[in-house]
């Protein structure tokens, strides 16, 4: 199988020093680059800003790309879909970016009490953008990070918003974590909720998973 998987956060520029970005390590979908080597797939990992450790762990996987940006993500995606099989979206993407990104570095203001506004616009829907170009036989796995009550409700109204093939639902505390308590969420077949796992075992799991479910059709 051939699987290209998307890991780590990215960096919404607001000048050529600061940046928009969010708490995910990158270290799941690192996991799972690592668990499809291991089990034999062709894997892609398109990785962001992770520390170096999980960088090496990525690059032994397979072939790796580097991204910052949302927009980066997006022609890297564009590049390596197309050669994909399955499509795991496991990068934490900024649903936010800067309207304007500001030449060299921003001025702090020297009145303590100044305000500054960050004037902010929506990043595209990759995953959406991809299931909606996906040819047949292609499958789109994305993940949804909410509240514990809202979790399935919130996973399965995602599901059907971005067409995609299933979702891994998790809840917030996921993040930094060592461990991981998912729901998986097919568009065709029954949800299945898992016990607490660390991510290298839900990886081996997930990856295994996804092997059978694409030879059953």
């Amino acid at each position: 199988m051939r699987l290209l998987i998307t890991a780590g956060p990215t960096r919404e520029p607001i000048d050529r020093v600061r940046y928009i970005g969010n708490r995910s390590s990158g270290s799941l979908g690192v996991a799972l680059a690592a668990a499809g080597a291991a089990a034999g797939h062709q894997v892609t990992t398109l990785l962001g800003p992770v520390c170096p450790d999980l960088a090496a762990q990525a690059r032994s996987a397979g072939r790796l790309y580097r991204f910052e940006s949302s927009a980066e993500l997006s022609q890297l995606m564009e590049a390596h879909f197309r050669d994909a099989e399955t499509l795991i979206m496991a990068a934490a993407v900024a649903d936010f970016r800067p309207a304007t990104v500001a030449e060299g570095k921003l001025t702090r203001h020297t009145d303590p009490h100044h305000e500054t506004t960050l004037k902010l616009m929506p990043t595209p829907d990759l995953v959406a953008r991809a299931a909606a170009t996906k040819r047949p036989g292609q499958r789109v796995v994305a993940f949804a990070l909410e509240e514990p009550r809202h979790l399935e409700q919130r996973a399965a109204e995602k599901l059907r918003r971005k067409a995609v093939d299933a979702i891994i639902a998790n809840p917030l505390g996921t993040m930094e974590a060592d461990a991981i308590t998912a729901t998986w969420v097919p568009a065709n077949g029954p949800t299945e909720r898992l016990e607490r796992l660390a991510k290298a075992d839900f990886a081996a799991w997930l990856i295994a998973h996804i092997a059978i479910w694409a030879h059953q059709d």
